[in-house]
């Protein structure tokens, strides 16, 4: 099959690969060049965890070293990147330091070796395309698609490259260039309007970020996480790497601070908030601070009668829980396994469900906005997406098929398909007391003993937890410990 796959990101670069590892004659197409500087920084255990099934599958041995912090030091070190063992999240008060009290820490994982991390996307990316060059793609870089024509087998594209007019025929299209791409530019694929909170951004690459002021001691040092500040304009996250850079931003609710310029704007609300404000004044932009005015984006649409688009390009809501990394590689796995049979069919099955999982993350991610003024509620609200990443990752990790059978990639990301996890958000929903409820309401899927009081907001990855709690997920005690020593190794 002739595939062409607009966008070379990671995920493009990582689908166009393994289809060609398949047998299909696969075109790689992109406007810019690698390398390149990209935002979607923060991976999660998930995204480890489908990075190793692919990397199973089609002998990808880097994708299984970028799984894990301490494969990723040994084997691909040329590669920047940092450490993340898990979310950190701060309430701030404008005009007020820091104080300590409204704290909250979640491991992601027990150890730096099996840790997840923040992918420097402009060294991952140029990675990633290399390699599909090296397996035999061909990659055109610089390439300014104008025109896209349906023909009785397929497409026809035409645009121009390095200043020549050029065309090409493919079978099927596949959309990885992200919102407002290429399909959503030339299909008539409608736009949805988003029920969740409007948000922009105002971002940047610091070197010279003094470290926060130290607190009790937590699962992990605070920094090494994907750092959350709850302020009252929105939130503020800071990834740091391993060689000094951090990225850091504001994620504004509403048109908060649009007639000011980036730096302007970045600089007001550090001038609000003492301690952001003491942590920044040394630190220098690597490059100018740009801004995105509207974050989210869906379309009504994900696939038809040839073409996909891949989860950026389809819908995008919010970084804060960093999904984005983990939902992209689940769209690549599912695609490649249709591509080892006929898609036809299947194209329909893969549309529908990124469409139900755009809805589920948008429940999460509208009930955390709505909860963010106050920092008890939000973190509350917060335990049904650890409950459900938490419960989604153990199912994944120690049972062989999902309930149903089927590969795990058709599971619904995130428990959209589950509907226990389906269930608990509703009750949460209607919750009179969240903050008093939100224990039993996670209760069937909590397996990480979250929002336990006796914590005080600190979340370690307890496998006397997932012992304790083996039931849940249809196992006794005695069969979890015996997967301990394989779920620790590197």
């Amino acid at each position: 099959m002739r595939i062409a796959i607009v966008g070379s990101g990671f995920a493009g670069s990582i689908l166009a690969r393994i289809l060609q590892v398949q047998g299909h004659r696969v075109l790689l197409l992109d406007r810019a060049r690698h390398p390149r500087f990209a935002l979607g920084e923060s991976s999660t255990p998930l995204a480890a965890i489908c990075l190793e099934r692919l990397a199973a599958r089609y002998g990808l041995e880097d994708l299984h070293a970028l799984a894990a912090w301490g494969r990723w030091m040994e084997k691909l070190p040329h590669l920047r990147r940092g450490l993340k063992r898990g979310f950190t999240f701060y309430g701030h008060e404008p005009g007020r330091p820091f104080d300590g009290e409204r704290r909250m820490l979640v491991a992601a994982s027990p150890s730096d070796a099996i840790a997840d991390t923040h992918w420097l996307r402009e060294d991952v990316d140029h990675h990633l395309v290399l390699k599909a060059a090296e397996a035999g793609v061909e990659v055109l870089e610089e390439m300014d698609l104008d025109g896209l024509e349906a023909t009785p087998g397929g497409w026809r594209l035409s645009g121009t490259h390095l200043g020549q007019s050029v065309r090409f025929e493919a079978d099927l299209l596949i959309d990885a260039s992200g919102p407002g791409g290429f399909l959503a530019r030339h299909l008539p694929i409608p736009r949805m309007e988003v029920a969740a909170p409007r948000t922009s951004l105002v971002y940047g690459h610091f070197e010279g970020m003094a470290a926060f002021p130290d607190l009790s001691p937590g699962p992990y040092p605070d920094e090494q996480a994907a750092i959350h500040h709850l302020i009252e304009e929105g939130w503020m996250y800071v990834l740091p790497f391993d060689h000094g850079t951090v990225s850091a931003g504001f994620v504004l609710s509403g048109d908060r601070l649009t007639n000011l310029s980036p730096e302007s704007a970045w600089r007001h609300l550090l001038d609000r908030y003492p301690t952001l404000r003491d942590q920044f004044a040394a630190a220098r932009p690597t490059r100018p601070l740009g801004r995105i005015p509207h974050l989210q984006h869906r379309l009504a649409r994900a696939s038809g009668d040839g073409w996909a688009l891949l989860p950026h390009a389809f819908c995008f809501l919010s970084p804060l829980f960093s999904t984005g990394i983990a939902w992209s590689l689940l769209a690549v796995e599912r695609l490649a396994l249709l591509l080892e049979g006929d898609p036809t069919e299947g194209l329909g099955r893969y549309g529908e469900l990124l469409s139900r999982e755009a809805d589920h993350v948008q429940d999460l991610v509208t009930g955390a906005y709505e909860t963010m003024g106050d920092f008890d509620l939000f973190a509350s609200w917060s335990f049904l997406y650890f409950a459900a990443a938490s419960f989604a990752e153990a199912s994944q990790r120690l049972l062989p098929t999902p309930p149903g059978g089927g590969p795990w990639a058709w599971h619904g990301f995130l428990g959209s398909t589950d509907p226990v996890t389906r269930a608990m958000l509703s009750r949460a929903l209607a919750a009179g007391h969240l903050e008093d409820e939100i224990r039993q309401i996670i209760a069937p899927r909590n397996l990480a003993g979250l929002a336990d009081p006796v914590r005080k907001g600190l979340y370690p990855v307890d496998l006397e937890d997932l012992v304790e709690k083996s039931s849940l997920l249809g196992l006794t005690g005695e069969e979890i410990r015996r997967e301990i020593p394989r779920l620790m190794r590197q």
